[in-house]
């Protein structure tokens, strides 16, 4: 099947491996006495060994200059994770102290008491008349409400009396301090009421700050256009990914149905809006470089839908990989395929954040982009149906098929849960999302046309409706979701290498890869009996 990658051919997947299993190895076997330094002249000495072979050989000894090249890049995954450890963690006193920050995130509420992300600049005692110890940690910041005081909003200097602390929550292999350290929090803080205050002067917002204001923004105005409960919920979440409306009832609701995926923003929500503008602008095509322009327009209004949706990392993700495939294809005359670009992306977002590694929603996109990418050609490729109609029903399945086989193993692994009708599910969310975003689009647009704009809103809020509806209707279904269905690592690790087993021989249709499918088959079988 020539339209599928083959994708071990790209070296830079084999580095990124590397890396990948640097930054798991020295994040697991993390000690103390361990710091980034030595890892980083142990890696330059490596590239340097790597430089000499390469000019000694002629890059003639293949197999152990790769070996060579892998460690290298795994070395420089330790060097970024230790780097990264070293930032973030920090030891509390655990004493009552005067602290100061800055308000950088937007609040949420969280109960009786509002949440937010605070950046620590200087902590001192109350009773100390030395000067305050300077700070340079991020921590989460649970506050009560005074009426007395004025309201704090992302941007605002605070000063606050509390403990904080590392928090010791432990429950079934969940480590929230390590959670939250994986987020670039360092500890946890409660501040009550009178214990806090904002201080004067001017807010200063940084570009992701302004991102995070403009997206609350944003929802307010699907407010303002009389939007309310789950559809204002749904459209918040679906176009610009604020979920404060998204209820537990409705979030089950999803995840039954086999949709969830629909509600947190990522390569489906920004491969339409670029289909959506690929398509506006194609008459601009047939200009001299118009096809080159249209490319460049496009990709910075992904970069300005990314803004507007808070720069989130599965946004950022998705952007990020569709500009770098329109910048090689353009270098490439259009010969590239999505592969390189899926790596390449997930190599950047690595070496800038390691534990993204770590990221379940990262795992799932990242999976689910490479499963679409290798299985989908295959399957497309034996559709029975010649009718349009029924060839874009059967793409629609095959695309869903495909993404949950990729990701089952990392579902049943960290959810243990399945839904039986997603297949049918996704028949409703393709059209309806394709609906939700061209007309909130439309919305905008044509806000100024008072009738038009108008019914451009309904056009969303029933879109909106008619998508909650159908996964309402998917979840009462008879058995639509399975559950208990948790699988060990192990067991999930035998997943993952029987799906490459299932693809290799779908490519290369050979006997040792039926073999390996078959065996591993047993021995998945087997471990679930021990």
């Amino acid at each position: 099947m020539e339209n599928a990658p083959h994708f071990t051919a790209y070296p830079l997947f084999r580095l990124t491996l590397w890396m990948a299993t640097g930054i798991f190895l020295f994040n697991t076997l993390t000690v103390d006495w361990l710091t980034w330094e030595p890892v980083a002249l142990t890696f330059g000495a490596t590239v340097l060994i790597l430089f000499c072979l390469y000019r000694g050989s002629g890059y003639n000894r293949r197999f152990l200059f790769g070996v060579v090249g892998g460690v290298a890049f795994a070395l420089l995954g330790g060097t970024r994770v230790l780097m990264e450890h070293e930032r973030v963690y920090f030891t509390w006193d655990g004493k009552k102290q005067l602290y100061c920050g800055v308000i950088e995130t937007v609040p949420e509420v969280r109960g009786k008491t509002l949440q937010a992300e605070v950046r620590l600049s200087s902590v001192r005692s109350v009773e100390d008349t030395l000067p305050p110890r300077m700070l340079h940690h991020s921590i989460l910041l649970y506050w009560v409400s005074d009426s007395l005081a004025a309201p704090l909003c992302c941007g605002d200097s605070v000063c606050f009396y509390g403990q904080v602390s590392r928090p010791s929550f432990k429950e079934a292999g969940f480590d929230y301090a390590v959670y939250l350290e994986r987020k670039g929090i360092s500890g946890t803080a409660v501040a009550f009421s009178g214990h806090w205050k904002r201080l004067p002067g001017n807010r200063r917002l940084t570009l992701r700050q302004h991102a995070a204001v403009m997206q609350r923004k944003i929802s307010e105005v699907y407010r303002s256009w009389g939007l309310r409960g789950e559809e204002l919920a749904v459209v918040s979440a679906l176009t610009v990914g604020d979920k404060r409306e998204l209820t537990p009832g409705l979030k089950a609701t999803y995840n039954a149905a086999g949709a969830s995926h629909v509600l947190a923003l990522s390569g489906l929500h920004v491969g339409i809006l670029a289909g959506m503008l690929m398509g506006l602008f194609y008459p601009f095509t047939r200009f001299r470089s118009g096809r080159q322009i249209v490319s460049f327009a496009v990709v910075a209004l992904l970069w300005a839908f990314a803004f507007i949706a808070g720069l989130s990392p599965s946004v950022v993700r998705a952007v990020t990989m569709f500009s770098l495939y329109v910048l090689a294809s353009l270098l490439t005359e259009g010969h590239f395929s999505g592969m390189p670009s899926l790596v390449f992306a997930a190599f950047l977002m690595l070496l800038y954040q390691p534990f993204y590694l770590f990221d379940v929603s990262f795992q799932l996109s990242f999976v689910a982009v490479a499963s679409i990418l290798c299985f989908y050609p295959l399957i497309s490729a034996y559709c029975p149906f010649q009718h349009s109609g029924l060839r874009y029903v059967w793409n629609i399945l095959a695309l869903s098929f495909v993404a949950q086989l990729g990701t089952l193993p990392f579902v049943l692994y960290y959810f243990g849960t399945f839904p039986s009708y997603f297949l049918l599910a996704n028949l409703f969310v393709s059209p309806l999302a394709v609906c939700i975003l061209g007309s909130a689009l439309a919305s905008f647009l044509l806000a100024p046309v008072p009738l038009v704009g108008k019914w451009a809103v309904c056009v969303l809020q029933f879109s909106a409706e008619a998508l909650n509806t159908s996964m309402a209707w998917v979840k009462g279904l008879s058995g639509s979701q399975l559950t208990s269905l948790h699988v060990s690592g192990f067991q999930a690790l035998l997943l993952c290498v029987e799906l490459l087993m299932v693809y290799a021989y779908g490519l290369y249709h050979k006997r040792y890869c039926l073999i390996g499918m078959l065996l591993l088959a047993d021995i998945f079988i087997l471990s679930l009996f021990f």
